[in-house]
Order: C-alpha cells, then structure tokens, then sequence
C-alpha cells in the first residue's frame, strides 16, 4: 500500500544519520536535503548548531549538499549561505525536475545520491520516482505551512500502518548501524 511513499529508512533526525557508514555501505557521494522541518524548524530563523555541525562534517568527509525546498527562494537563500551550499527551490517537489536539478548541482550518480526530508508526499515520493535512496526524518516541530499541514494527517495514518505491519522502522540511534 503506498508503495512509492514508503522511505527506505526512517529516523527520528538527521543527526541520526551516520555518515561515514552512508559512505561506506551506501556508496553515498550526494545528499540531496529538504530545508523546513528537516534542517532548520519550520517558521524559524535560527538554525541549530548540532544541524550546522552535521552538515560541516558531510562537507569534511566530501559529500556533496543540496537543499532542494518548495519554500521561497529568499528563505531557502539565506539558509543556504548559512549552510554554505548550493540549492535549489520553488521546483514543485515531487515532481522530478526538482530532484533533477538537484542531482545537476551535485553532479553525483542517482545510485550515488540519498534524499533527506521530512515529507512523504514531497521529498520521499520524489526521490523514490527517480530511485534515490531516501530517508524520512521526524519533523523538527509540529508547526507547518497549511499546505503542509493537510498532508500530514494522512501520512501519519501511513507511517502508523507501515510500523504496525513491519513495512518500516523506526532506526533507534545512528544509521546505517
């Protein structure tokens, strides 16, 4: 059921995401990051330092980053220097141009490239149509955009049903292990 929303793992946050391990096990060169909720939380203007630290350690370690974010370019541009990444927004995740023109920044293999982000219907439906490795966060805060908050309902009726049925779990601790 839902199929195409169904990440391939699931963590509480990105600092969750061991990334010498991704490197290593998951042959990873390029992340591919959502901003809202995954990042930095949703409305706010204050970036946590644990997020800033796991990105500066991707960088170090030579992965590539994106934010990919159907949020306002002036928004996701600020985050993005702050980062000190390049990205890409108002693209209409899911659709694949939006994950397209990320891979393009990156300039990474799709095998070679993981998509992060706290949304089924945006983030990890877009990655799984272009068979990117995808990982589904916990969103930062409950807050959202009121688009964002009419799918939200829906897929945690989903993520309810997938942990209750074995379809998906909840890693506890760093990924991969």
């Amino acid at each position: 059921m839902f199929e195409i929303l169904r990440p391939k793992v699931y963590v509480d946050s990105i600092c969750n995401i061991d990334l010498n391990k991704l490197i290593k096990t998951k042959k990873i060169k390029g992340i591919i990051v959502d901003l809202d909720n995954t990042l930095i939380a949703w409305g706010e203007k204050e970036v946590s330092q644990k997020n800033i630290d796991w990105v500066n350690e991707a960088k170090k370690l030579g992965l590539k980053i994106c934010i990919v974010s159907n949020t306002n370019s002036k928004r996701v541009a600020e985050f993005a220097k702050i980062f000190d990444v390049p990205y890409h927004s108002k693209y209409f995740k899911p659709f694949s141009v939006a994950f397209n023109n990320g891979l393009k920044i990156l300039d990474t293999k799709k095998s070679e490239t993981v998509v992060i982000g706290d949304q089924l219907f945006t983030d990890i439906w877009g990655g799984n149509r272009l068979k990117l490795l995808t990982i589904l966060v916990t969103p930062i805060v409950k807050k959202d955009s009121i688009g964002t908050f009419l799918h939200r309902n829906l897929e945690k009726i989903i993520i309810s049903f997938w942990l209750k049925t074995d379809k998906i779990k909840k890693e506890v601790g760093n990924w991969p292990k």
